[in-house]
């Protein structure tokens, strides 16, 4: 009985270990996103993140050689796959240029709950304790984004750019699922590093006429805009090859919440770097996010 419960909690730990990995890189990616965002324009931004994405993989992959034992039917899956987490990442920028990380993150940090819905519809059946954990992240989630101060928060937000928000944000939310699911599926078969170097190119193609269309304030990229881009290409193929290998492991609906902790994580880097302020309501969602995400690791 007891090898029984090791051998189930084992494999749920390092899931959820991936996707609190996952939600650190995010934390930070977010963290540039908002920085230049606004500047650069978030397609212009989102387009180049994805691309310097696709060249960090591509000596990978071009060594490994698998790709051409790919069939038909799955390459039309990654680009289904590409086109879902281009429009995601598209629709996150959008959101960044509009809102501080204080609203923007806790917000989309939502996703994985329809990770575990979907989940369930297939045949994994979380425990009681692991459903009350998930209820406790997502309305931490709620808390850490409702309960901002009276000048940041959705305070600081010009009230004719709340519904967009809202908008891309919810867009941002159904695609990076329906990306989880996707790309935990076809990394079974393609791999995880492939997997997330060919569905950039599909969702770069999604985004490249409205990047050349975009009006922004800066015409090129400076420096310090590649630099960002650079290190956002490089967290976020990192997060995503984590997520994508976690499909192999039992318990990977519930490891996927893990990845629901990069909304309080922004709001506190965002505090530190960012210098935005966190109020005592936010504090207490951060503190439900913790505890939700500690209680999923306990065997149903």
């Amino acid at each position: 009985m007891v090898y029984g419960l090791q051998h189930c909690y084992q494999p749920l730990m390092l899931a959820i270990s991936f996707g609190l990995f996952a939600a650190l890189c995010w934390s930070v990616h977010d963290l540039v996103a908002r920085r230049f965002a606004e500047v650069i324009g978030p397609y212009r931004m989102a387009l180049a993140t994805l691309l310097v994405g696709a060249l960090l993989l591509s000596g990978w992959v071009a060594w490994r050689g698998t790709l051409g034992h790919a069939d038909a039917a799955l390459l039309w899956r990654v680009v289904i796959l590409g086109l879902a987490y281009g429009a995601a990442v598209s629709s996150l920028f959008k959101a960044f240029s509009m809102a501080p990380v204080s609203v923007v993150g806790p917000f989309t940090a939502g996703y994985p709950a329809l990770v575990v819905l979907w989940g369930v519809y297939t045949g994994s059946y979380p425990g009681f304790l692991q459903y009350v954990a998930i209820l406790v992240i997502l309305l931490g989630a709620v808390v850490v984004g409702r309960f901002g101060p009276a000048d940041g928060g959705l305070g600081s937000v010009a009230k004719n750019r709340i519904v967009p928000l809202f908008f891309f944000c919810t867009v941002a939310v159904v695609c990076f699922a329906a990306a989880v699911i996707l790309g935990q599926a076809v990394s079974l078969k393609l791999g995880e590093i492939e997997t997330t170097f060919l569905s950039r190119l599909p969702a770069a193609m999604l985004l490249l006429p409205l990047a050349m269309t975009e009006k922004t304030a800066a015409s090129r990229f400076s420096r310090a805009s590649w630099t960002g881009i650079f290190a956002m290409a490089l967290l976020d193929v990192s997060a995503v090859a984590a997520i994508n290998y976690m499909g192999r492991l039992p318990g990977k609906e519930l490891g996927a919440m893990g990845i629901s902790a990069y909304g309080a994580v922004s709001v506190l880097l965002a505090m530190i770097i960012l210098k935005e302020k966190v109020a005592a309501g936010q504090w207490a969602g951060i503190a439900m996010i913790v505890a939700g995400v500690g209680t999923l690791s306990v065997p149903a």
